[in-house]
C-alpha cells in the first residue's frame, strides 16, 4: 500500500525541518508523499520549505491561518494514495516508522492504525476512502477531540482500529506558564477545550461514554479529571500537580505540597466540569 503523510504546521520552523528531513529518508517498500500544510506561519516556515521544492516526495501548501481541522482537511484534499497518515510537525519518525505503521493494515477490515493511541492523534493512519466517506475532520471542533471524533466515525462505518509499534521521537516542549496569572490563563485555556467533550458525546453517545467514563448518563467520572490533574495517569502513579502535556506545576515534597496539590486538583475538576456544562448549552447535550 502507498501512503500520503499529512503534516500541519504553525510557527515551528526548526522542529518541522527535522521532521521533514527524517521523513524524506524513510525506508519504505511502497510509495509515499509528504503533504505539508503551512497554516499561516510567520516565523519563516514558508521560506524554509522552499528547500524541498525539488523533492518529488514533498508537497507544500501555504495558506492563511486557520484551525487544525481545516488545515488538515486541506491537506487531505491533495492526498493521492490509498492510506492517509496524520503526523504532528514535532514528531520525528524513525526510518522504519512508516513501514511498521502500514503493517497494521495487513489484517482484514482495519481502517485505522496508530502507534500513538486507539483514539487517534499523531502517527495515526486511515484508509483514504474511509476518510473521505466521513468527510475528514469535523471543523466544528476547531481543536481538541477532533481526532477521537474522526476515529469514532470511521469505526461506525464498520472498520476496526489497530494499535502498533511504529517508533517516533516527540519533541514536544512546553514552557511552564510564568507567575500566578500565567498559570491561571493556561488553566482556563486548557479547561475550555473540554467544551468539546459535550460535542463528542452528542455525536457518539455509546463510544464517547466509554471513552470519557460517563456515569449516570451525563457525569464524567470526577476521578478521571482528578487523576489527570495529579499526574497519576501520566507518570506511573506518582502524584504531582501537572498538565497531561508534561508541564509540572508542583511536586510532592512535603505534607503542605500534598494539600496544595489536592486543592489544585479539586479546582481543576470544578473548572473542567463548568466548561463541559457550557459545552452542553452550546451543543445541546448534557455533560458535566
Amino acid at each position: 500500500m502507498n501512503a500520503s503523510i499529512v503534516v500541519m504546521t504553525h510557527n515551528r520552523k526548526q522542529v518541522l525541518e527535522k521532521t521533514i528531513d527524517a521523513m524524506v529518508q524513510l525506508e519504505y517498500s511502497g510509495k509515499y508523499e509528504i503533504i505539508v500544510v503551512n497554516d499561516g506561519s510567520t516565523d519563516g516556515t514558508a521560506e524554509m520549505l522552499q528547500k524541498y521544492s525539488k523533492n518529488q516526495k514533498v508537497v507544500v501548501i501555504n495558506q492563511p491561518r486557520s484551525l487544525p481541522c481545516k488545515a488538515r482537511n486541506n491537506g487531505i484534499k491533495k492526498v493521492k494514495y490509498e492510506v492517509t497518515v496524520i503526523m504532528d510537525d514535532d514528531c520525528i519518525p524513525r526510518k522504519d516508522w512508516l513501514e511498521r505503521l502500514m503493517q497494521g493494515f495487513e489484517e482484514k477490515d482495519v481502517g485505522v492504525v496508530s502507534s500513538y493511541s486507539v483514539h487517534g492523534g499523531t502517527s495515526t493512519a486511515f484508509i483514504t476512502d474511509a476518510l473521505r466517506k466521513v468527510g475528514g475532520f469535523d471543523e466544528e471542533y476547531g481543536y481538541y477531540r477532533e481526532d477521537t471524533d474522526l476515529v469514532f466515525r470511521v469505526q461506525e462505518l464498520g472498520y476496526r482500529v489497530r494499535l502498533v509499534k511504529a517508533p517516533f521521537r516527540h519533541e514536544h516542549r512546553m514552557e511552564k506558564p510564568r507567575g500566578f496569572i500565567g498559570l491561571i490563563k493556561y488553566g482556563l485555556e486548557r479547561a475550555a477545550y473540554h467544551m468539546n467533550d459535550a460535542l463528542l458525546y452528542k455525536k457518539h453517545p455509546k463510544l464517547a461514554a466509554e471513552f470519557l467514563d460517563v456515569k449516570l448518563g451525563f457525569l464524567v467520572n470526577p476521578r478521571r479529571d482528578f487523576q489527570a490533574a495529579t499526574n497519576q495517569w501520566w507518570n506511573g502513579g506518582k502524584m504531582k500537580l501537572a498538565s497531561p502535556r508534561g508541564i509540572v506545576f508542583m511536586e510532592n515534597k512535603s505534607p503542605l505540597h500534598i494539600l496544595l496539590i489536592f486543592l489544585g486538583a479539586f479546582a481543576w475538576v470544578a473548572l473542567v466540569k463548568f466548561y463541559r456544562l457550557v459545552g452542553s448549552i452550546r451543543f445541546g447535550k448534557l455533560l458535566v
